[in-house]
């Protein structure tokens, strides 16, 4: 996953502890008007409004409560807010079709303002006050992810970056991050057989960032590619000049900006842009696929061409007539949140509150902690309604299928790719572990 950090020294915020509503089913105050409607996924249900009817939820008997912990505040304001806004949106969406066995759904949520101890005493705070937590995104999930491991009876139902708290037995990600596909590499070799063996490369100077890009680089090897640039970026960087220039020099031919972010990868391709540097093939991954990538990176006339490789459907929009699930997504991310942005956090907020719903839901009647671990144990196939490629969350392992878009006109659009569903060519790298 293409993900951009910003490290900077900062006074820790104070605690976040959030339930911003004692409302079932929205951490914002917002819940469902009695309008009702048909929305693209084919169910009645109701409308989202800012007209509210709030519901008290005075105990965890007559709702389920869960936790979610994202990046909302500090040195880039807003930064995984998408995070809480996709678990909020799909809860809703649940408590608007009734909830489960006459409880609906409660979100409280934290910000960890970009720090450590915020997030581990976010965690701290929250254990005991949720059935588990849902949609929780942030580059420090590591210091979370230690007070998760010290408490095995609360799931974690949440796509994370560290891979030590990635494989904790209660963690369960919609989208393991355990490893990188092979395939898109293994397509675009045989679209650019030249280009791939002169690669350059930027790399977010995170680590977790630099974990993930250590998976995709060994599957890249694997497939042939061959990697003459490559160097890890400054958080805080906003010039990419020098590289534009270095990788001229040396004939770069493949630009990979997978693990860049979108602020990023659209100044690079500007710059590229301005010194006349034209390589064969650019490719980026999910943090590119923004509403404003496209004018931030100068316009239709610059980032035409530009390939996107994601474990993901065209969420914004692209694919809401083909894959209902993405229509729904969107009504409700819109209706609760007007005038938000949806991002690829937005996403995972949602897909992981998909799972711990789905999961809920095969516990049996008056789920506890202990059933709903059970549930998520048995769950080896999910895709959110084809939102996201089948993946295995009770074996960990990450997916091999990925969709391939190409900015024509100024908007992404499926690339020699069916009309619904993924490319599933090649393994994944490193091979999934057995025992």
């Amino acid at each position: 996953m293409a993900l951009g950090g910003r490290r900077v020294l900062l006074i820790a915020a104070s605690l976040a502890l959030v339930c911003l509503a004692s409302a079932c089913g929205s951490s914002t105050n917002t819940t469902i008007s009695a309008t009702t409607s048909t929305p693209p996924g084919g169910e009645t249900q109701v409308t989202p409004s800012d007209s509210t009817t709030k519901t008290s939820c005075p105990t965890s008997t007559s709702c389920f409560v869960s936790g979610n912990i994202a990046t909302i505040s500090g040195p880039v304001p807003g930064l995984f807010k998408g995070a809480m806004v996709g678990a909020d949106a799909y809860l809703a969406y649940q408590n608007s079709l009734g909830g489960l066995d006459g409880r609906k759904f409660k979100l409280i949520t934290g910000d960890d303002a970009f720090t450590c101890s915020e997030n581990r005493a976010l965690t701290e705070s929250m254990i005991n006050q949720v059935i588990a937590f849902t949609g929780n995104f942030s580059l420090q999930d590591d210091c979370g992810g230690v007070i998760i491991g010290q408490n095995p009876h609360v799931p974690d139902v949440s796509v994370t970056l560290d891979p030590t708290t990635t494989m904790l037995p209660n963690v369960f990600s919609a989208a393991p991050a355990t490893g990188f596909s092979e395939g898109p590499f293994i397509y675009f070799k045989q679209q650019y057989p030249s280009a791939v063996k002169r690669v350059g490369t930027l790399v977010a100077g995170v680590a977790t960032s630099e974990a993930q890009f250590a998976y995709a680089k060994g599957a890249m090897q694997q497939a042939g590619w061959k990697i003459i640039y490559e160097r890890i970026t400054s958080p805080l960087e906003t010039d990419f000049t020098r590289d534009v220039i270095a990788m001229q020099q040396a004939g770069v031919q493949t630009v990979f900006l997978y693990n860049a972010d979108e602020q990023g990868i659209a100044r690079f391709v500007e710059e590229a842009h301005t010194q006349g540097f034209h390589p064969q093939l650019i490719l980026g991954g999910p943090s590119m696929y923004t509403q404003t990538f496209v004018s931030d990176a100068g316009g239709p006339g610059v980032a035409d061409g530009i390939y996107l490789d994601q474990p993901a459907a065209l969420f914004l929009g692209g694919d809401a007539g083909s894959v209902p699930a993405v229509a729904t997504f969107l009504h409700w991310v819109n209706g609760l949140y007007p005038g938000f942005t949806p991002d690829l956090f937005t996403l995972y907020g949602w897909v992981s509150a998909d799972l711990y719903v789905t999961a809920l839901k095969k516990a049996g009647p008056d789920p506890t902690q202990a059933s709903l671990l059970s549930a998520l144990r048995d769950i080896t196939s999910f895709d959110a309604g084809g939102i996201i490629p089948t993946a295995n969350p009770a074996g960990k392992q990450a997916q091999a299928c990925f969709l391939i878009a190409r900015i024509e006109n100024g908007d992404f659009r499926r690339y020699d790719m069916p009309a619904t569903g993924y490319k599933c060519d090649g393994n994944v790298y490193p091979p999934p572990k057995t025992s």
